[in-house]
């Protein structure tokens, strides 16, 4: 379900398609200055976009990076120009409610999980990112779990600086139409603005450590503590180590109060 405040911020972006077929709506808000793209159907937009061949960077917005954000200038900035970007935190989608626009949370891991099974055999995927042996378990997965689906390569994230130039050109033999990156906030959506000009007929899309639980290296948080929003108090039971990243949490929550009725 989806209804936006009436405010000059929401902006229709609208994809013509012919033959008078319907198309996907996204519409714009925005939460601490950063843009949010709301939609019934965001594995449907991509769908179209894929078809098209469109050049599109994905980012997977939460309530850390947002705060991140706000400490570097370059990765606000990268968000801006980001063409989708999804309300992937609780606190993104609270923050998103306080201005009347109700949409429901679409968690990264989710949106590339629904979005693979509607892939066709002609359209590649590149895994890149996580730990040794982790992205050659989650192709082999994928393989057979999905009957069309073409991993046309995957690497993991331990290569150094050096390297890229070795990395890229075998995404540039491969030519994948999607390319899934998990190196972590920011180093992957840095790395994804860097390359993506490199490839563009791809699709890509920041997974963090999404592999890991593809993987099964990492278990994902029960449903009951995905559907009350306290998916992060799982991760911190899992990760106790990460506590000082979840201060971000309510430095973010108050962030959003002080700014409530403020243009943004």
């Amino acid at each position: 379900m989806l209804a936006v405040a009436p405010r000059n911020e929401v902006v229709l972006l609208l994809r013509a398609k012919p033959h008078g077929t319907s198309v996907t709506v996204l519409t714009k808000n925005s939460v601490l200055g950063l843009p949010v793209h709301l939609s019934l159907d965001y594995r449907g937009w991509l769908v179209e976009q894929l078809q098209q061949g469109q050049s599109l960077h994905v980012v997977t917005l939460n309530a850390e990076m947002a705060m991140l954000a706000r400490q570097e200038p370059p990765l606000a900035q990268l968000i801006q120009q980001a063409d989708l970007v999804i309300p992937d935190g609780a606190g993104v989608v609270w923050a998103l409610g306080l201005k009347g626009a109700r949409v429901d949370r679409c968690p990264g891991i989710e949106l590339v999980e629904g979005l693979l099974p509607r892939l066709t055999p002609d359209q590649g995927v590149y895994l890149l990112g996580a730990g040794p042996g982790v992205v050659a378990k989650v192709a082999q997965q994928w393989q057979t779990r999905f009957e069309n689906l073409q991993v046309v390569g995957y690497r993991d994230g331990y290569f150094q600086t050096g390297e890229e130039p070795l990395v890229l050109a075998e995404l540039q033999r491969t030519r994948p139409v999607l390319v899934l990156v998990g190196l972590g906030v920011p180093k992957q959506e840095y790395l994804i603005q860097r390359w993506r000009r490199a490839l563009p007929q791809a699709v890509w899309i920041g997974v963090g450590g999404s592999f890991d639980v593809w993987a099964g290296t990492k278990e994902r948080a029960p449903r009951l503590f995905r559907e009350n929003s306290l998916e992060w108090l799982y991760r911190l039971y899992q990760e106790p180590q990460r506590w000082r990243r979840m201060l971000a949490l309510p430095q973010f929550a108050l962030q959003v109060l002080f700014t409530r009725g403020v243009s943004d």
